[in-house]
């Protein structure tokens, strides 16, 4: 059960009201300290307590720190990490809430499921299940699934492999007849 991630953002009060908003959930200052000034919790209310910890740009997490949390002014904020959140809101309305603040937005079909992905500050990922996509996740890495999930997942692999190599082998046909082209 994943209770809290956390991410940074350039204004972590205006990330944590949308990303409350597209959740239905409550954009609360985070107490500072422990957290860093301007950090900002995204509460859900659920059972679990899950929330999202929107940190100000430039923070880090650093055993070595003061209560752990460092600052790195040279902070990259593109990462590999993302998060992927469920919500009651429909796709159409997760997209129009990130056309309205500016962050791109793209419904991609991972061929075990869908997801929609909303680049936070056009920066950082975070992913979304609305009600109409959620269930084919959940059958796939839900209780349900688990049985026939390596199975699944390496016959994706095969096919994707099998796409890329074809993809290869079209556009080396193409760089072969450019140059043939060009020699001409």
């Amino acid at each position: 059960m994943l209770h809290h991630a956390s991410f940074n953002a350039r204004d972590p009060q205006a990330v944590a009201t949308v990303l409350a908003e597209m959740l239905v959930a409550t954009a609360v200052r985070a107490p500072s300290p422990p957290f860093p000034q301007g950090a900002w919790f995204v509460c859900l209310g659920d059972d679990f307590g899950s929330l999202i910890e929107i940190l100000p740009c430039g923070t880090v997490l650093d055993q070595k720190a003061p209560l752990g949390i460092g600052f790195d002014p040279h902070m990259r904020l593109r990462s590999g990490s993302h998060v992927l959140l469920s919500t009651p809101n429909s796709t159409e309305t997760i997209q129009g809430i990130a056309a309205r603040t500016g962050w791109h937005s793209e419904l991609v079909d991972a061929r075990l499921f869908k997801v929609l992905k909303v680049w936070v500050e056009d920066e950082t990922l975070v992913e979304f299940l609305t009600p109409e996509i959620a269930p084919l996740y959940r059958t796939t890495f839900g209780w349900g699934g688990m049985a026939s999930l390596n199975i699944k997942l390496r016959e994706l692999e095969s096919q994707m492999a099998a796409a890329l190599a074809a993809k290869a082998a079209s556009q080396s046909g193409r760089k072969d007849e450019l140059a043939d082209a060009i020699s001409r």
